[in-house]
């Protein structure tokens, strides 16, 4: 009797131990699956991808000790790619980096003594990122003479950090600088420059206000600066339409239109020069 108890027991205590070395077994195999999963998509640089498996995960067995160290090492390795992004002035990597570092803050719980960062210097870093992108976006647009994007590329941002002094430098000298290079165009009698910027600069004034008045930009002036480019090439456009050159006139009247979109009264002229036009052609063949 005595042995028949100590076999059973026996056999108990033996498939226990198959037992547990199966869900050991399936345990490391889900974690190696969860580490790799991770890293494929760290590659790819889907680094929100990359932190939901440790997530879900942890979620799951939030003690497991080698789990949460891999989870630790890959948030650590993103941050270093976001610092390394940021210092080779990849703005826009950097900033998606520390917005999606910012988002999971909060599951980061279980190691926050452990992270090279905290909240704020998140915060910190995410703006700084910002500023210098919008910059970075500002002047490239600026050097392609893309004035709208130039100085669309601030409004986001302005309106989440309206009063941050770099910036409002920044976005100053870029105002200022249109309002030199609209002085530099109409100097040269090039109209269609300095209606482009400032009607890029009026369209904006809702956004930029108080920064313009505070630059003795006010509206009247940015209004006055389209109607005097607009009044040069009318000018033109028609004395071309005089000596019958009626392609370079609506050439002409075309420009017009790209800084005073709703003006009729040059639609119609570009609309009866390029039927005139269509006649002529007609006649010459």
């Amino acid at each position: 009797m005595k042995s028949l108890l100590w076999k059973i027991l026996l056999m108990k205590f033996i498939l226990l131990n198959i037992l547990l070395v199966s869900c050991a077994l399936h345990k490391k195999e889900a974690f190696d699956q969860v580490v790799m999963q991770s890293q494929q998509q760290m590659v790819g640089g889907n680094y929100q991808k990359a932190l939901d498996y440790y997530i879900v995960a942890c979620e799951k067995d939030c003690d497991d000790e080698n789990l949460l160290e891999n989870y630790l090492m890959t948030v650590k390795r993103i941050k270093q790619i976001g610092n390394m992004a940021l210092e080779a002035e990849d703005f826009v990597l950097a900033e998606r980096i520390h917005s999606v570092l910012l988002k999971n803050y909060s599951h980061f719980n279980k190691f926050d003594k452990s992270l090279p960062f905290t909240k704020k210097s998140l915060r910190n870093k995410l703006r700084n990122c910002k500023i210098s992108l919008s910059e970075k976006q500002s002047r490239q647009y600026l050097d392609r003479r893309n004035f709208e994007k130039a100085i669309n590329s601030y409004v986001a941002y302005y309106k989440e950090y309206p009063n941050d002094p770099v910036l409002l430098t920044n976005l100053t000298n870029i105002i200022l600088d249109m309002k030199f290079l609209a002085d530099i165009a109409i100097s040269k009698e090039d109209f269609l420059s300095a209606g482009k910027i400032y009607y890029a600069l009026l369209k904006n004034y809702k956004h930029f206000n108080k920064l313009y008045e505070s630059l003795t930009l006010p509206k009247e002036f940015l209004d006055e600066g389209i109607k005097n480019s607009r009044l040069q090439l009318t000018k033109n456009g028609l004395e071309e339409y005089r000596k019958g050159n009626l392609a370079e006139a609506i050439s002409i009247w075309k420009d017009v239109l790209k800084f005073d979109p709703n003006n009729r009264q040059i639609q119609k002229a570009i609309e009866t020069a390029t039927a005139q036009l269509k006649d002529l052609r007609k006649k010459e063949i």
